[in-house]
């Protein structure tokens, strides 16, 4: 009785040794070890990259909306102050954060003076700082102007 029961444990450790040592699942169990935690920074990564590249996209769209209230204007103190005012009507259209929109700020290139002038170049630069990342976000609009102006 007894030998058998030795040899039914013998038999039962033998097959759960060779369970055991079978490598069913290791691959799954060395990916959550190793590879997700490594995907973390990507992910971190990727959610910066993509706020970047939307107010990114928001300069470029706001410098050239803005640049063309500027260029329709009847004269350059009508000009100031409309394209004031469009940058900021923008920027809460665009749902720019408090702290975006005041640190929003623009510089005008003329080729001549005053700037609306025929025949002339304007160029807007376009800028504020990213919440998220405190990166400036920078972007530029130009328009030649008429000769018939």
């Amino acid at each position: 009785m007894e030998l058998i029961t030795e040899i039914a444990r013998q038999r039962v450790f033998s097959r759960a040794q060779q369970h055991l040592s079978k490598e069913d699942g290791g691959a799954i169990v060395e990916f959550v070890a190793l590879a997700i935690p490594l995907f973390i920074p990507i992910f971190i990564y990727l959610n910066s990259f993509s706020s970047i590249s939307a107010n990114e996209q928001i300069a470029r769209s706001m410098a050239r909306e803005v640049l063309r209230v500027y260029v329709i204007s009847e004269n350059d103190a009508a000009a100031q102050d409309l394209s004031g005012r469009a940058s900021q009507l923008l920027a809460r259209q665009w749902k720019l954060s408090e702290s975006e929109a005041a640190s929003l700020r623009t510089r005008m290139d003329c080729s001549h003076f005053p700037c609306l002038t025929a025949n002339g170049r304007i160029k807007l630069t376009l800028s504020f700082i990213d919440d998220e990342s405190q990166r400036k976000v920078s972007a530029s609009a130009q328009e030649h102007l008429s000769p018939w102006l």
